[in-house]
């Protein structure tokens, strides 16, 4: 499926297609979003989404623009969602639009294109989540979603642990 916003095309690509192309954009997203909170240290598990990939739990939406250059990318983990019996969870892993892809409503046409393409694998839940340096409360509320959790995380030091205990 390809729907186009603008002058910007978006579509279903998979981990092969997009990775190589990929790297230096969620570098970007790193250190704009995430480092704030995580710290400047940057690693892309190639491995560990090809593994999904190959379960068929990952989606992954491309934005492109002129001359087919990735601007952006919705990544979705698709799993059993544990506490609704018989239910497909799609949980966001990770939303960017670089800066010439943000205007107008890019960002609501790929989360509504993604919706779509989630339905269509099965997916009935959709769980959205934003760091807090970069709340996206407004957006999410336009797809028709409600807030039902608040997250935190911690940090945890490794425990060594003795073999056979």
């Amino acid at each position: 499926m390809t729907t186009t916003a603008h002058d910007l095309h978006i579509g279903e690509e998979n981990l092969g297609q997009i990775a190589a192309e990929a790297a230096s954009l969620c570098a970007a997203h790193w250190q704009e979003v995430e480092a704030p909170l995580h710290g400047p240290d940057y690693s892309f598990d190639a491995a560990h989404y090809a593994t999904l990939e190959a379960l068929n739990m990952l989606c992954i939406l491309a934005v492109r623009g002129e001359g087919n250059n990735l601007l952006g990318y919705a990544a979705f983990c698709l799993t059993p969602c544990p506490h609704r019996r018989g239910r497909l969870m799609a949980m966001l892993d990770g939303l960017y639009l670089a800066p010439p892809a943000r205007r107008g409503l890019t960002a609501l046409h790929l989360l509504r294109t993604a919706e779509t393409l989630l339905a269509r694998r099965g997916a009935s839940l959709v769980q959205y989540s934003s760091p807090t340096s970069r709340p996206c409360h407004a957006l999410y509320r336009r797809l028709g979603a409600q807030q039902t959790e608040s997250i935190w995380q911690k940090e945890l030091a490794p425990i060594a642990t003795m073999e056979g205990q």
